[in-house]
């Protein structure tokens, strides 16, 4: 399997709504990390994708697209004049790479410590094996997942007392805090729930009989049922001790496993369950809202809205006549304040700046081709940028945005994208910005005054934005909008059901010369001339 980078995607930054000075760009991310590990099967590494322990899921190891801008000082804000400011960016791609290579990086690392302690005893010689298997104090990898089996079982037979057993006693907070973890999980609809080891770092085995204490990585694999196409997981590093021989293992602390690469501090660690002492849990047909319970109002009141943007996105989709294994529903998080979106799946190493965020997880079972299994939606209902007072407008964009995100991030092929550059944004945001504004003229988006002014001054050479250049101090708000005016401009000129077969064969692993090749029958330089054309006309 492969090891996840985590990186964010799928996520949107807002457009300024009023005039801004640069300094307060809010943006939607994206992410999902690409692998595809096996639950006991793992898959060979593709390209750049390490594989991972069986059970774990693969390290997705390219930039994943996807966020929203909240205002000028993101990447794609700047210092205008008085305009209603950009809506934020989207991230997406950037949180699949990084969550994949994470993975992958700490398998590794994980496997070669396993590996040179496995040498080292190999090397020694009869006399004190004989004295260590007398005298010393071991745990063995079976009892590792016997244990993990055990907990696994009583998770399932919603058993507490046999849930708890690993856990130290004396260690009343850590005792405490998974309690409410198997009362948080108790109230999800799970699928699949299982934990499986992913490494181990440390003495496991002591030859005169002294404690042995080391850290476990533990994957715990899950499937929301309704809503992942496959199992996928969070990591888990567990403290491990094993005070004299015989004595019983005892779990004495836990954390989230650190991811080696990406802009997560973390492996897809800590969710909802982990994050909240008490979740509420919000169902609607085809969404699964999962809040603080702090935030119960706020989940049954946005759960509304964002079923109705799912049921617009599903429409788009069928219009688009494309046939895919796609999500039947979606796992939306709420929270309120940067703080709280840039520490749920992921531990920000950087400055949070979106509005919401798409974070692709990775299939921890290959099945059907799929190696994103599902994603986590994050939304910041604090971000004025979207939800001012009385704004119904900035709600359903938001959310429309993301879920767009999240609807196509399945159909990535990662073993056929670049592994550090992933998909162009201006495909990936373009595409989740047409979607929030689908039935609108390009006229209606809060991005066009910003993007107007820009090429009227001449400051813009006419190109669609390189994935490198996209972040550009007071440009991403206006590279959202060149994004969304390429997929307007190919729905309008070749039919919005060509605009979804060149999305979709791009997120499959044709390059976008070949997407348009395949879709529209030109080059993309032709395309290009012709959208530069239509650009300059909007701009008029």
């Amino acid at each position: 399997m492969m090891l996840p980078v985590i990186r964010s995607g799928g996520g949107r930054r807002p457009p300024p709504r009023l005039p801004t000075d640069g300094a307060n760009e809010a943006r939607m991310t994206q992410g999902h990390p690409a692998a595809h590990p096996g639950d006991g099967q793992p898959h060979p590494p593709v390209q750049a994708y390490p594989a991972a322990p069986p059970g774990f899921p693969a390290a997705p190891g390219y930039r994943p697209p996807g966020a929203y801008p909240v205002g000028p000082g993101q990447p794609g804000f700047g210092p205008y004049p008085p305009v209603p400011p950009p809506r934020p960016k989207s991230r997406r791609g950037l949180w699949i790479g990084i969550g994949a290579g994470v993975l992958v990086l700490t398998l590794c690392a994980g496997t070669a410590v396993g590996v040179g302690v496995g040498l080292s005893e190999r090397g020694e010689d009869a006399a004190p094996k004989a004295a260590a298997a007398a005298n010393g104090v071991t745990v063995t990898q079976q009892e590792l997942d016997d244990l993990l089996a055990r907990h696994s079982k009583a998770l399932a037979d919603k058993d507490l007392k046999a849930y708890l057993a690993p856990f130290d006693p004396a260690r009343k907070d850590l005792v405490a805090g998974q309690t409410r973890l198997f009362t948080n999980l108790g109230k999800l609809p799970l699928a699949v729930g299982r934990y499986r080891t992913v490494a181990q770092q440390g003495r496991t085995t002591d030859s005169f009989g002294r404690g042995v204490s080391f850290q476990l990585d533990v994957s715990f694999v899950h499937q929301f049922e309704g809503y992942d196409l496959t199992p996928v997981a969070e990591w888990y590093r567990w403290t491990v001790v094993r005070e004299t021989r015989g004595a019983p293992l005892k779990v004495t602390a836990v954390t989230g496993a650190p991811a080696a690469l990406g802009n997560s501090k973390t492996v897809y660690y800590p969710g909802p369950w982990d994050k909240w002492g008490d979740i509420h849990v919000e169902r609607t047909a085809h969404t699964l809202v999962i809040t603080d319970a702090a935030l119960a109002a706020e989940a049954k009141r946005y759960a509304r809205v964002a079923e109705a943007a799912v049921a617009d996105d599903f429409a788009a989709w069928q219009a688009g006549g494309v046939t895919a294994d796609i999500p039947k529903g979606f796992v939306i998080s709420l929270v309120k304040g940067k703080a709280d979106l840039g520490s749920l799946y992921r531990v920000n190493k950087e400055e949070t700046t979106e509005a919401g965020v798409s974070i692709g997880m990775v299939s921890t079972e290959r099945q059907n081709g799929v190696d994103i299994g599902g994603s986590r939606i994050v939304v910041d209902v604090g971000d004025r940028s979207f939800f001012a007072p009385g704004d119904t407008k900035g709600p359903r964009e938001i959310f429309r945005h993301e879920v767009g995100h999240s609807l196509v991030a399945s159909l990535e092929d990662a073993d056929k994208q670049d592994f550090f550059d992933g998909i162009e944004n201006w495909i990936v945001e373009g595409f989740a910005e047409y979607l929030a504004h689908r039935g609108e003229p390009l006229r209606a988006s809060d991005r066009t005054a910003q993007a107007r002014s820009l090429v009227r001054s001449g400051d813009w050479d006419g190109t669609l934005p390189s994935n490198v250049d996209w972040d550009s101090p007071g440009r991403v708000s206006f590279h959202y909008w060149l994004g969304h005016a390429a997929m307007t401009h190919l729905a309008e000129k070749y039919g919005e059901q060509k605009l979804f077969q060149f999305v979709t064969a791009r997120y499959r692993g044709a390059t976008a010369d070949q997407a348009s090749q395949q879709v529209l029958g030109i080059p993309l330089a032709q395309f290009q001339s012709g959208w530069t054309a239509y650009v300059r006309a909007q701009a008029r």
